[in-house]
C-alpha cells in the first residue's frame, strides 16, 4: 500500500468566470504529516481543499488513500477523509448537539448502540456532554468548532482537512482548539492565514498565490523567510521571530 494519503498531480481547474483558480497543482502528502497550506486571499487555498473528498473535480490527476478521484469511489473517499469548514455553521444543522454528531454515522449505516457509544465518547473527549442537548446555534464559536471537528471525528476519518480552523476565534478558544488539533494523529492538512499556527503545527508548508504552489518545505524553512512571505503578502510568525534572535 502506497504511503502517500494525498497524490495531485497537474490539477488545474476553473470557475464559471472562466478565470484559473489552480493551475498545474502538484502535491504528495504522506500518512501522519500535517502539512500547512498559507497564502493571501484568494490564493486557491480552499477550491484545493474541495477537490481532497470531490466536492470539487477538476483537470489533472487526483487520488486520495490510493483511490483515484472518480464518481465510483466518492462514497468511500468521502468516508475516510474529514473536512472541516471555516464557518461551522456549516456542518451543524440539527436541532441539538448529539444528533449532529450522530447524523453522520447513522446514515453510513451504523448500529444504532455503535452510534450512541460513538457520539458518547466524542462527547466525552470535547468536554461537550453538558451541550449535548442544546442547539448548535446557542454555543460559543469555540464550541461551534469543536462540535463541527466532533461531527467529522464521529466517521472515524483517515485523513482530516481544516479550513481557517482558528478564524474568529478569541485566544483562549484559539489555543484550546490548537491544542486539539495537536493530539490528533490523523494525517492533517490546514489552510490558514495563522501563521503562528502553521508554524506550531505543521511539519511541512507550502506557499499558495494565484493557484500555483510557489514553495514548500519545514515549517521553519518556510515561515523564517520573510522575502518569500512578503512576496505573497503574508508576514513571519512572531514565535519563530523571536526563537531566531535568541
Amino acid at each position: 500500500m502506497t504511503a502517500a494519503v494525498v497524490e495531485i498531480s497537474g490539477l488545474n481547474f476553473t470557475y464559471d468566470s472562466g478565470k484559473p483558480v489552480l493551475s498545474d497543482v502538484n502535491l504528495i502528502v504522506d500518512r501522519g504529516e500535517c502539512v500547512g497550506l498559507i497564502g493571501p486571499n484568494g490564493a486557491g487555498k480552499s477550491t484545493l481543499l474541495l477537490h481532497l473528498n470531490g466536492i470539487l473535480r477538476g483537470q489533472g490527476a487526483v487520488r486520495i488513500l490510493g483511490l483515484p478521484l472518480l464518481a465510483k469511489n466518492l462514497k468511500e473517499i468521502r468516508s475516510r477523509v474529514g473536512l472541516v469548514f471555516q464557518d461551522p455553521r456549516q456542518q451543524l444543522f440539527l436541532p441539538n448537539l448529539a444528533e449532529d454528531i450522530a447524523f453522520g454515522p447513522l446514515n453510513a449505516g451504523l448500529p444504532p448502540a455503535q452510534v450512541r457509544a460513538r457520539v458518547e465518547s466524542i462527547l466525552a473527549r470535547f468536554d461537550l456532554e453538558e451541550k449535548r442537548n442544546c442547539s448548535p446555534l446557542h454555543l460559543s464559536l469555540g464550541e461551534q468548532k469543536k462540535a463541527a471537528l466532533a461531527t467529522v471525528l464521529v466517521m472515524d476519518p483517515e485523513l482530516l482537512v481544516f479550513d481557517e480552523p482558528s478564524a474568529g476565534l478569541d485566544p483562549a478558544g484559539r489555543r484550546d482548539f490548537i491544542e486539539l488539533v495537536r493530539a490528533l494523529a490523523q494525517t492533517k492538512i490546514i489552510a490558514t492565514h495563522d501563521m503562528e499556527l502553521a508554524y506550531e503545527l505543521c511539519d511541512r508548508v507550502l506557499v499558495i498565490d494565484r493557484g500555483r504552489i510557489f514553495a514548500e518545505g519545514s515549517g521553519t524553512a518556510i515561515l523564517g523567510d520573510a522575502a518569500l512571505l512578503k512576496a505573497h503578502r503574508l508576514e513571519p510568525p512572531l514565535n519563530l521571530l523571536l526563537a531566531q534572535r535568541l
